[in-house]
């Protein structure tokens, strides 16, 4: 376990790859950071860019109002967040296969 500053970076590496994702998903859907944070009822716009940064992850609670307005199915958004945030639980959902996403009808 490799620990700079107090933080578990073996753990934190699968949130910055989440970010990033998040971040590309945001890109695609065109939407500002401020925009994002309010549709999905962020607690501030810098909480938002520190989910995309990699330093927390995506409460649950807020994967469905994320998926809808960035425009992904909300079962592929789910997987994809526990892919990268809950990888056990992933793996005893899914196996080792990444899902594929979907565009939300």
């Amino acid at each position: 376990m490799t620990k700079e500053h107090g933080i578990n970076m073996t753990t934190l590496a699968p949130w910055v790859s989440g970010g990033a994702w998040l971040r590309g998903l945001r890109d695609s859907a065109e939407i500002t950071a401020h925009e994002l944070a309010e549709q999905v009822g962020a607690p501030s716009v810098v909480w938002l860019l520190e989910v995309e940064a990699g330093l927390r992850p995506v409460p649950s609670s807020m994967y469905k109002a994320y998926a809808k307005h960035v425009g992904v199915a909300v079962s592929d958004f789910a997987a994809t967040c526990l892919r990268h945030y809950d990888r056990k639980a992933y793996d005893a959902l899914f196996g080792t296969e990444a899902p594929r996403l979907s565009v939300a009808a």
